[in-house]
């Protein structure tokens, strides 16, 4: 996937803004709150039909304005697309080719997008439901059946919580509920394992090429279930042995609502034992095996966006990364200054300052 254009109207600091990418390498380049990061965010916005940023989609419009709209012109192996979405007060209109959708799942994942910032560091610290998001999110990216199954699983659980708060609870209608929630689970969790085996397969080899630190790497899938087969009976088994608690604490106790993915060193919880350092080159890898994985999945390159990325990395890793990204993805950098060593690399630059974009010219 190659982003062509990318159009911008009164989204955050955007008044108005048209940008014509290179197929390969892009860096924009700017001081500090003039929006490199605003423009990145509406790439992501394309990709998932959210911000990885902030959750009220209002304050992605630009101050006073009654709207923001993005417009993407993309090629997808050949095929050339526009996506486009208008945020407004009450909510927001997708469109596919300047046609409306209905439905968010026929939006997302057109575009693929993986992003890195120095923020995805807090990932490590945060609460499981943040780590069961970024989850969510790339799986979903590649299929549409784990995205319903995600969506019916958790109409279901709201209703499930519903009914255990009553003071009576209808176990019969319990019981169907439960069948219910089993039947996606099973997707689920399939699909979550199959997920995390594909990273692991990668995301050991990558630090060690990144970090040139010879430590073994990989994610712990923390499954609802501890069996390694998911089967009808071993979920049943779960609801069973968790009914009276459920009932005795007026909410669903168990469930994949409540799974997690440890990242983990040497066998060892990352946050334990990491420095600030090695976390940085763990979650760069992980960014690097999820290019791998989308690629693995769809056949096609994910566009790759670096926020900031490189002045956290000495000359030589950021030498190396680039390195491993420029043949075969889509790059987009944001940086304060060029690189010293990107002075021999093709590239195209674009310079921001307060939401106005100049092309300085970059080295082609």
């Amino acid at each position: 996937m190659i982003i062509d254009t990318l159009k911008l109207r009164n989204f955050r600091n955007y008044e108005n803004l048209s940008v014509n990418f290179d197929p390969k390498l892009n860096v924009i380049t700017g001081q500090n709150a003039q929006g490199k990061t605003n423009l990145l965010e509406s790439i992501v916005y394309m990709s998932l039909t959210r911000s990885h940023r902030i959750l009220n989609e209002k304050k992605l419009i630009r101050e006073d304005m009654p709207f923001a709209e993005i417009r993407c012109i993309f090629s997808d192996e050949g095929d050339r697309k526009e996506l486009g979405a208008v945020i407004h007060p009450q909510g927001k209109t997708l469109l596919v080719n300047r046609y409306p959708v209905k439905k968010t799942s026929d939006f997302i994942g057109l575009l693929n997008v993986v992003i890195f910032s120095p923020d995805d560091l807090y990932l490590f610290n945060e609460m499981p439901r943040e780590r069961r998001k970024v989850m969510n999110q790339e799986i979903a990216k590649i299929s549409s059946r784990y995205l319903l199954a995600m969506n019916r699983y958790q109409n279901f659980l709201k209703e499930r919580n519903s009914l255990l708060k009553n003071r009576t609870v209808d176990e019969t209608y319990l019981d169907i509920l439960d069948e219910q929630m089993i039947r996606e689970q099973m997707v689920i969790i399939g699909m979550r394992r199959s997920f995390i085996q594909k990273i692991n397969r990668e995301i050991g080899n990558l630090y060690r090429q990144l970090a040139e630190d010879d430590i073994d790497v990989r994610i712990r899938y923390r499954c609802c279930i501890d069996e390694e087969e998911c089967s009808q009976e071993t979920l049943q088994n779960m609801y069973r042995l968790c009914r009276s608690r459920d009932l005795e604490n007026h909410v669903s106790t168990t469930g994949i609502h409540r799974e997690d993915m440890v990242f983990l060193i040497n066998d060892t919880d990352l946050t334990q034992t990491a420095s600030q350092g090695q976390k940085r080159m763990v979650m760069l890898a992980f960014k690097m095996a999820l290019l791998k994985y989308i690629r693995l999945e769809t056949g096609k390159s994910p566009v790759l966006l670096l926020d900031d990325v490189l002045s956290e990395l000495d000359g030589n890793r950021q030498k190396k990364l680039l390195e491993m990204v420029n043949d075969t993805y889509q790059c987009i950098i944001t940086a304060t200054d060029i690189p010293e060593h990107m002075k021999n690399v093709r590239y195209r630059e674009f310079y921001i300052h307060q939401g106005k974009l100049e092309q300085p010219g970059g080295k082609q």
